[in-house]
């Protein structure tokens, strides 16, 4: 089954007057990378929220969003003044000031601009059971996306086998073509034999031999055409394996891709030439879908 790299999920919980959120997105990428925002204390357990990430999803760029609305707690008692730092962004907030524009006056609103600097809780870093539940949150909202990157994938798995069904039909009638091709070239060849026989004054050996060659070698696509049945058969079951398989799906495409301009560059017949486009355009339309496959 494949699993998209798109998608979102979230999970939310309140707790002692606190509302916990967390928002995951995920888009392509060719790699893993993940993009953390989050209070400033909860940042001290950036490695294991990345762990958590990576446990699940292999490939893409992830952002995690984690909000504390404090909003309902009448007393924040917690937070507290940070007078050291907050000195040192008034500091920087007027050498900003002298070099841009010394007649602006800074105001409360530019102070406030820089509170994640100096507004901070008592504690500088998250206590166990806060951490407990955040981690909770982050498996839901995983498990939330996972939804929707399995929804996403099963519309791509369907496309991407639909048009691998083309391929395998297509190419089945290529080598089709080529059988009868073979024949025909055959009979053509036959009838120049037979010139050059019946005047053996304008028989050269060596053209002979070198049309011979140049038969067999414009005419034989079998092994071509049996090497991209092979990729398209794996590529089929890599599609309905459990595993993660976007860089294989892609690695087989470049193998297919591989044959079939072989295929292009050895028919000399104007139907295997249009099919062999059919191909290409097939090919490209996967090759977009998979970019977005895990």
């Amino acid at each position: 089954m494949l699993i998209s790299m798109t998608g979102y999920g979230k999970a939310e919980e309140l707790k002692n007057g606190v509302k916990y959120l967390v928002e995951l997105r995920s888009v392509n990428s060719r790699f893993s990378e993940v993009l953390l925002k989050c209070p400033k204390h909860i940042y001290t357990k950036e490695y294991e929220i990345r762990e958590i990430i990576k446990q699940r999803i292999s490939r893409g760029k992830i952002s995690i969003l984690i909000n504390l609305d404090t909003s309902d707690i009448s007393n924040n008692a917690s937070i507290v003044l940070d007078e050291a730092s907050l000195k040192t962004q008034l500091d920087i907030l007027k050498k900003i000031k002298k070099k841009v524009n010394p007649k602006e006056k800074i105001k409360l609103e530019h102070v406030l601009s820089f509170s994640d600097y100096f507004l901070k809780d008592n504690e500088d870093a998250v206590d166990e059971e806060e951490f407990t539940l955040v981690s909770k949150l982050i498996k839901l909202a995983l498990d939330d996306l996972f939804e929707m990157k399995r929804r996403e994938g099963a519309f791509l798995e369907k496309d991407i086998l639909e048009r691998i069904e083309v391929l395998d039909s297509e190419s089945n009638k290529i080598t089709e073509l080529s059988r009868e091709r073979i024949l025909e070239e055959k009979r053509v060849f036959n009838e120049k034999l037979n010139v050059y026989l019946n005047d053996r004054n304008v028989i050269d050996e060596k053209r002979l031999e070198f049309e011979l060659a140049l038969l067999t070698e414009r005419m034989d696509i079998t092994e071509e055409c049996v090497r991209l049945k092979s990729h398209i058969e794996f590529f089929r079951a890599s599609v309905n394996s459990d595993e993660n398989v976007g860089r294989r799906l892609n690695f087989l495409l470049q193998e297919m891709n591989r044959e079939i301009n072989t295929i292009a560059s050895k028919a000399s017949d104007a139907v295997i030439s249009q099919k062999v486009s059919l191909l290409k355009e097939e090919l490209e339309k996967i090759r977009e879908q998979i970019q977005n496959i895990e």
